[in-house]
C-alpha cells in the first residue's frame, strides 16, 4: 500500500497544471495603463511554458509574450510582439550562446561562466525560486539579457521582509553608472506561496506614443489555493 501511495503521489506531482493570474498596470497618475492576462503551464512544479496577453482597459489587444522554458533554465526562449506597431523581440537558446533579436538586429551573446543567465520573465522565476535565500538577506547576482540593447547586463537582487508574510525584492544593475541611468525595479512576493503580487518599475510594454513607461502592477490569482 505504501508503495502504491508513493507512486500516486509522484504522479500527482508530475501532472501538468496551469496557473492563471491577472495584472492591472497603472501609470504614475493612477490611471489603468493596460491589463495583463497570464497563463503558465507547469509539470512537476516546473514552469514549461507561459503566455501573457496585454490589453487596453477597453479590451483591445496590444501585445503578446510567449515563453518556453528548458529544464533548469531561467533564460526561456521567448517572443514579444507589440500588436500596435509590429515591433518584435526574440530570445533563443543556441549551442553557441543566447541569440537575441530586436526587429532586424540580431546578436548571439556568450553564456556567462560566473553567474546565472536570465531573460524575460525568467527574472521573476529566478526570484521566486530563491525567495528563501533572499529572505535571509543574501544578495544574488545574475546576468540579464536585454534584446532591445542586444546585450546582457549584471544585476544584483536583494530582499527585504515587509509587513505580513511578504518579501520586497529589488532588482538593480550591478554597475554604479547603470544604477544612475536605469532605476531599479521592485517585486513584492508572498513567502507562503512564492507568488508575485506587486511590481513597480519600467514596463516591457511601451506607452501609446512609443516611449518607455513606469508602472505599478497589482496581481490577482484565479486559484488562491494553488501552489
Amino acid at each position: 500500500m505504501t508503495g502504491a501511495l508513493a507512486a500516486v503521489a509522484l504522479l500527482v506531482l508530475a501532472a501538468p497544471t496551469v496557473e492563471r493570474f491577472q495584472g492591472i498596470a497603472r501609470s504614475r497618475d493612477g490611471a489603468v495603463a493596460y491589463v495583463e492576462s497570464h497563463e503558465v503551464h507547469l509539470a512537476g512544479g516546473r514552469v514549461t511554458s507561459a503566455e501573457t496577453r496585454y490589453a487596453q482597459p477597453d479590451g483591445r489587444a496590444i501585445a503578446r509574450l510567449v515563453s518556453s522554458y528548458a529544464a533548469g533554465s531561467f533564460a526561456p526562449d521567448y517572443e514579444f510582439l507589440d500588436l500596435r506597431t509590429g515591433a518584435r523581440e526574440i530570445v533563443r537558446q543556441e549551442e553557441s550562446g543566447l541569440r537575441v533579436q530586436d526587429g532586424d538586429r540580431v546578436k548571439v551573446l556568450p553564456l556567462p561562466d560566473d553567474v546565472p543567465l536570465v531573460a524575460g520573465q525568467g527574472l521573476d522565476r529566478y526570484a521566486r525560486a530563491h525567495l528563501e535565500e533572499l529572505s535571509r538577506g543574501e544578495t544574488l547576482r545574475v546576468s540579464l539579457a536585454l534584446p532591445g540593447r542586444l546585450d546582457a547586463f549584471g544585476f544584483r537582487i536583494r530582499g527585504e521582509r515587509i509587513a505580513g508574510d511578504r518579501l520586497r525584492v529589488r532588482f538593480e544593475p550591478s554597475s554604479f553608472i547603470l544604477r544612475v541611468l536605469a532605476p531599479s525595479i521592485e517585486g513584492e512576493y508572498e513567502l507562503a506561496t512564492g507568488r508575485l503580487v506587486r511590481y513597480v518599475g519600467v514596463s516591457n510594454v511601451a506607452a501609446e506614443d512609443g516611449s518607455p513607461q513606469q508602472v505599478e502592477i497589482a496581481y490577482s490569482y484565479a486559484d488562491p489555493a494553488a501552489p
